[in-house]
Protein backbone atom coordinates (compact mmCIF):
# COMPACT_ATOMS: atom_id res chain seq x y z
CA UNK A 1 0.00 0.00 0.00
CA UNK A 2 1.06 3.36 -0.62
CA UNK A 3 -0.02 6.05 1.70
CA UNK A 4 -0.23 8.88 -0.38
CA UNK A 5 -3.04 6.98 -2.57
CA UNK A 6 -4.88 6.63 0.83
CA UNK A 7 -7.40 9.01 1.39
CA UNK A 8 -9.87 8.06 4.21
CA UNK A 9 -13.17 9.81 3.89
CA UNK A 10 -13.29 12.54 7.36
CA UNK A 11 -10.12 12.85 8.49
CA UNK A 12 -10.59 15.34 10.52
CA UNK A 13 -12.48 13.22 12.76
CA UNK A 14 -9.93 10.54 13.79
CA UNK A 15 -8.15 10.21 16.96
CA UNK A 16 -5.82 7.31 16.51
CA UNK A 17 -4.46 6.14 13.33
CA UNK A 18 -2.24 2.91 13.77
CA UNK A 19 -0.33 1.52 10.43
CA UNK A 20 2.28 -0.60 12.22
CA UNK A 21 4.43 -3.05 10.51
CA UNK A 22 2.61 -2.98 7.05
CA UNK A 23 5.63 -2.37 4.31
CA UNK A 24 3.79 1.07 3.75
CA UNK A 25 5.50 3.33 1.38
CA UNK A 26 4.86 6.77 0.42
CA UNK A 27 4.55 10.15 3.05
CA UNK A 28 2.33 10.51 5.99
CA UNK A 29 2.13 14.07 5.45
CA UNK A 30 -0.65 15.05 3.86
CA UNK A 31 -3.07 12.76 6.05
CA UNK A 32 -1.39 14.46 9.05
CA UNK A 33 -1.37 18.15 8.36
CA UNK A 34 -4.90 17.40 7.92
CA UNK A 35 -6.11 15.11 10.77
CA UNK A 36 -6.15 18.53 13.58
CA UNK A 37 -8.06 16.06 16.29
CA UNK A 38 -5.54 13.33 16.00
CA UNK A 39 -4.05 12.04 19.17
CA UNK A 40 -1.93 8.75 17.79
CA UNK A 41 0.17 7.71 14.76
CA UNK A 42 1.84 5.03 14.71
CA UNK A 43 3.43 3.86 11.76
CA UNK A 44 6.81 2.08 12.83
CA UNK A 45 8.40 -0.54 11.00
CA UNK A 46 6.81 0.19 7.48
CA UNK A 47 9.54 1.87 4.37
CA UNK A 48 7.45 5.47 5.00
CA UNK A 49 9.67 8.44 2.96
CA UNK A 50 9.43 11.79 3.46
CA UNK A 51 11.18 14.78 4.55
CA UNK A 52 10.43 15.21 8.21
CA UNK A 53 10.65 19.60 8.40
CA UNK A 54 7.30 19.15 6.32
CA UNK A 55 5.23 17.54 8.86
CA UNK A 56 3.16 19.78 11.06
CA UNK A 57 2.86 17.99 14.14
CA UNK A 58 -1.09 18.58 15.16
CA UNK A 59 -1.53 20.61 17.92
CA UNK A 60 -3.29 17.49 20.09
CA UNK A 61 -1.16 14.71 18.58
CA UNK A 62 0.24 13.42 21.66
CA UNK A 63 1.91 10.16 20.58
CA UNK A 64 4.00 9.88 17.56
CA UNK A 65 5.85 6.61 16.17
CA UNK A 66 7.82 6.83 13.44
CA UNK A 67 10.55 4.13 14.10
CA UNK A 68 12.35 1.75 11.78
CA UNK A 69 11.55 3.65 8.19
CA UNK A 70 13.07 5.48 5.92
CA UNK A 71 12.60 9.15 6.69
CA UNK A 72 15.22 11.72 6.31
CA UNK A 73 15.63 15.86 7.28
CA UNK A 74 15.46 17.25 10.70
CA UNK A 75 13.07 17.27 13.70
CA UNK A 76 10.54 20.06 13.78
CA UNK A 77 11.12 22.43 16.91
CA UNK A 78 7.38 21.60 18.28
CA UNK A 79 8.07 17.79 19.04
CA UNK A 80 8.63 18.83 22.69
CA UNK A 81 4.86 19.17 22.80
CA UNK A 82 4.48 15.19 22.12
CA UNK A 83 4.12 13.17 25.63
CA UNK A 84 5.81 10.26 23.09
CA UNK A 85 7.82 9.94 20.07
CA UNK A 86 9.86 7.29 18.62
CA UNK A 87 11.93 8.50 15.02
CA UNK A 88 14.43 6.09 15.70
CA UNK A 89 16.17 4.19 13.34
CA UNK A 90 15.49 6.34 9.99
CA UNK A 91 17.91 8.77 8.23
CA UNK A 92 17.35 11.73 10.45
CA UNK A 93 20.24 14.81 10.72
CA UNK A 94 20.38 17.91 12.71
CA UNK A 95 19.78 19.23 16.14
CA UNK A 96 17.18 17.78 18.66
CA UNK A 97 15.23 20.49 19.75
CA UNK A 98 15.02 20.59 23.85
CA UNK A 99 12.59 17.47 24.84
CA UNK A 100 12.35 15.28 27.62
CA UNK A 101 12.74 12.16 25.45
CA UNK A 102 15.29 9.42 26.05
CA UNK A 103 18.19 9.05 23.90
CA UNK A 104 16.46 5.91 22.69
CA UNK A 105 13.89 7.56 20.86
CA UNK A 106 16.37 8.95 18.26
CA UNK A 107 18.90 6.35 18.26
CA UNK A 108 20.04 4.61 14.58
CA UNK A 109 19.83 8.09 12.67
CA UNK A 110 22.39 9.46 10.44
CA UNK A 111 23.74 12.49 12.11
CA UNK A 112 21.01 14.06 14.94
CA UNK A 113 22.97 16.34 17.41
CA UNK A 114 22.34 17.43 20.81
CA UNK A 115 23.38 20.98 22.06
CA UNK A 116 25.82 21.39 24.53
CA UNK A 117 24.98 24.87 25.99
CA UNK A 118 27.03 26.81 28.23
CA UNK A 119 24.48 28.02 31.47
CA UNK A 120 25.41 31.62 30.91
CA UNK A 121 25.39 32.50 27.47
CA UNK A 122 22.08 32.51 25.07
CA UNK A 123 21.73 29.53 22.65
CA UNK A 124 23.58 31.14 20.13
CA UNK A 125 26.93 29.58 21.84
CA UNK A 126 25.65 26.41 22.26
CA UNK A 127 27.40 23.91 20.49
CA UNK A 128 26.55 20.70 18.65
CA UNK A 129 27.98 16.98 19.62
CA UNK A 130 26.85 15.20 16.17
CA UNK A 131 28.95 12.43 16.62
CA UNK A 132 26.66 8.73 17.51
CA UNK A 133 28.85 7.29 19.56
CA UNK A 134 29.33 10.43 21.34
CA UNK A 135 25.21 10.81 21.76
CA UNK A 136 23.95 7.22 22.74
CA UNK A 137 26.97 5.90 24.19
CA UNK A 138 25.08 3.35 26.29
CA UNK A 139 22.16 2.27 23.43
Amino acid sequence: MKLDEWRPSETYFYDYIDLSDNEIKGSPVQLLNQTEFLAGFWASFNRIRFPMERLKIPELLQSLDLSRNLIHGTLPKNISGLQQLNVSHNHLCGPIPPTNFSASAFVGNDCLCVLHCHPAKSELACTPACVRSFLFPYI
